[in-house]
């Protein structure tokens, strides 16, 4: 009987544990898919952050990175990094590659790393990109406050964007005004077409010949000729005041003539007011032109008294 009673409770046990552990069950695997879901959105979302980031990279490169995946874009905007700072990571390890880029840059941000474990070398190089980038800013808000731009909360990249708009918009000003005098329309050009249309004319205008040659050569040989033209004006008018300009420099001829040019100007001065005092005209103030006129006028009058003299 006793044997009976104690099989009975054993059974009775076993049917209640049967029926608990699905339950308990039950509440965990909820939390599990739970944790696994939020886990592999976390991932999505990490990885599409990621790919933003590499993207950015990757426009501001030039790169096309259409159907590549992020380690397939992580290797090209390598490659293109190498590239721009002049190295070559062909047939390297992925840890010779970044060892060699980052050299690279240290090198052209004046830095030196050299005994220097990856990560400092790396917190070295990004404090001097830092360090460039507030330069940079200063730089480009100085530039904005001579052009009179607000670039308060831009990035240093939309700054100097709208700096250069800014400064674009100024030069075509100028290529407009130089326009204007040599009668040249560059309505619709951009700046760069501009500035050839214009120094073609210039270097006609001139009687100069640029035909074949670079931009730099043509300006160079525009500006020979300008500077022979002035110096052939600067002769004239020493000749013309007896003054020798021979081996001086362009500034020093200016000097030279100026001075002689005061001198001939202060010699006219005291002749008018010679005649002046003569006359009993007052040029006290005047200037060489207005002492003229009123002499002048000063001897009509008596001019007209003499002969009203005459007739009376």
């Amino acid at each position: 009987m006793k044997k009976n009673k104690i099989l009975g409770l054993a059974i009775a046990a076993m049917i209640s544990m049967s029926s608990i552990v699905p339950a308990f069950a039950a509440d965990i695997t909820p939390q599990d898919t739970t944790t696994n879901v939020t886990t592999v959105a976390t991932q999505q979302v990490s990885e599409a952050d990621k790919l933003a980031k590499l993207t950015q990279r990757a426009t501001k490169l030039g790169i096309d990175i259409t159907g590549l995946t992020s380690e397939q874009v992580r290797d090209k905007i390598k490659a293109a990094v190498a590239a721009k700072l002049g190295v070559d990571i062909t047939g390297l390890s992925k840890e010779d590659a970044n060892a060699k880029i980052q050299s690279a840059r240290a090198t052209k941000l004046g830095v030196d790393i050299t005994g220097l474990s990856a990560e400092d070398a790396k917190a070295k190089i990004q404090a001097a990109l830092e360090d460039k980038t507030q330069a940079t800013a200063e730089k480009i808000s100085a530039k904005a406050a001579i052009l009179g731009i607000d670039i308060t909360g831009l990035s240093n990249e939309d700054a100097k964007a709208k700096v250069h708009a800014a400064i674009d918009t100024k030069n075509l000003e100028k290529l407009t005004q130089k326009a204007t005098k040599l009668g040249i329309d560059i309505t619709g050009l951009s700046n760069e077409d501009a500035r050839i249309k214009l120094q073609t004319a210039e270097a006609a205008k001139l009687g100069v010949d640029i035909t074949g040659l670079s931009k730099e050569d043509a300006k160079a040989k525009i500006k020979a000729a300008i500077d022979a033209k002035k110096l052939a004006t600067l002769t004239e008018k020493a000749t013309k005041l007896g003054v020798d300009i021979t081996g001086l420099s362009k500034e020093d001829a200016k000097a030279k003539i100026k001075a002689a040019l005061e001198s001939k100007k202060q010699v006219v001065t005291e002749k008018l007011s010679e005649k002046a005092t003569k006359l009993g005209v007052d040029i006290t103030g005047a200037t060489n032109k207005e002492a003229r006129e009123k002499i002048k006028e000063a001897r009509e009058a008596k001019k007209a008294a003499k002969t009203a003299n005459v007739v009376q």
